[in-house]
């Protein structure tokens, strides 16, 4: 009889845990880890890092110096492309191996508008040595005029700050900042400049292509959303990627017709785009963390399951505006 008097209150004691003075259901909210590919307390490090190393880049043609901008890589053709005062270099490099190969290229012209670029010249590497220093890998030796033969020496330096750095450019006017090219971390170094220096209300995007650094992009979406910028998306521009994702960062989202929002899948994790992971895979975490902190706790994750289903990582997917209003980016 005692045995079945303590099982009768410990009954009643779970019962009376599990509701409230109107008998009803306590609600329980399940508690989410963030998860961040870099550290909110670990940016400012980074940060400073990046700048040391962005530093040490270098290219010198028979000893004039040439300052390095990311433009391109090219996984197919093992090459890293960037942009310096004459044209655009070729870098050889194995991304697989995750090392420097020893080619060179040079295309010379002007680069201002790069969908018309037609070289003026063309230059080769010839006995391209390779070497390790510290962070850096230098490629050094000689280059040829594939037309006059005329041969000159090259030394280029270069470290993964290249690679993260992007080639944004952030100009403002009045009350409105405008965004262009691909997204990195001097994107995050411009817009934590221009929010601290100056007062602007609105980010404009103009021609986005993505990101090639998403760990600092969402942090660069987290100074969007805290500086509580609109976000413009304007007739005859475009966001992709890594684009959209700051786009989503507005305290107040405002797409125009003719502009266009453009998402896909990331890639890769063992040999993988992020649309064939289980999505249980913590590869997710970042993202997931990311959009539910500017879409909110259902629409977040319910978009960025979309994006990395629409489309594979070497496509995109130009978003309608029902799927816009459907996962709340913008309003109807």
């Amino acid at each position: 009889m005692k045995i079945a008097i303590v099982s009768l209150l410990a009954t009643l004691v779970v019962l009376q845990a599990c509701g409230n003075s109107d008998n009803k259901k306590a609600i329980v909210k399940q508690q989410v880890n963030e998860v961040h590919g870099i550290q909110p307390d670990k940016v400012p490090n980074y940060i400073e890092n990046f700048k040391l190393q962005y530093e040490q880049l270098d290219l010198q043609i028979d000893g004039v110096k040439y300052s390095l901008s990311f433009f391109d890589t090219d996984d197919a053709e093992k090459v890293i492309i960037a942009k310096y005062g004459n044209g655009l270099i070729y870098l050889g490099f194995d991304f697989e191996k995750e090392q420097p190969i020893n080619s060179i290229m040079l295309l010379e012209g002007d680069i201002s508008d790069l969908e018309d670029f037609k070289p003026t010249a063309i230059l080769k590497g010839s006995n391209i040595e390779l070497s390790e220093r510290e962070d850096n890998m230098v490629y050094q030796g000689s280059i040829e005029d594939v037309n006059t033969k005329k041969l000159y020496s090259i030394r280029a330096v270069i470290n993964e700050s290249l690679l993260e750095a992007g080639d944004s450019t952030l100009t403002l006017e009045g009350n409105v900042a405008t965004l262009n090219g691909t997204l990195g971390t001097a994107t995050y170094i411009q817009m934590d400049e221009l929010i601290k220096t100056k007062s602007f209300d609105t980010l404009k995007f103009g021609k986005v292509s993505g990101s090639i650094n998403d760990d600092i992009n969402m942090h660069t979406g987290r100074l969007i959303r805290a500086a509580k910028l609109t976000t413009l998306m304007p007739t005859g521009s475009f966001a992709y990627s890594g684009g959209v994702d700051l786009f989503a960062a507005g305290n107040q989202r405002i797409f125009q017709d003719g502009g266009e929002l453009g998402v896909h899948s990331w890639c890769c994790l063992a040999g993988k785009d992020a649309g064939q992971l289980s999505k249980t895979d913590p590869a997710h975490g970042a993202q997931l963390t990311y959009f539910r902190e500017m879409l909110g706790a259902e629409k977040g994750p319910e978009f960025y399951f979309f994006t990395i289903n629409a489309a594979p990582a070497a496509s995109i997917h130009k978003m309608k505006k029902a799927e816009m209003v459907k996962y709340s980016l913008i309003t109807e």
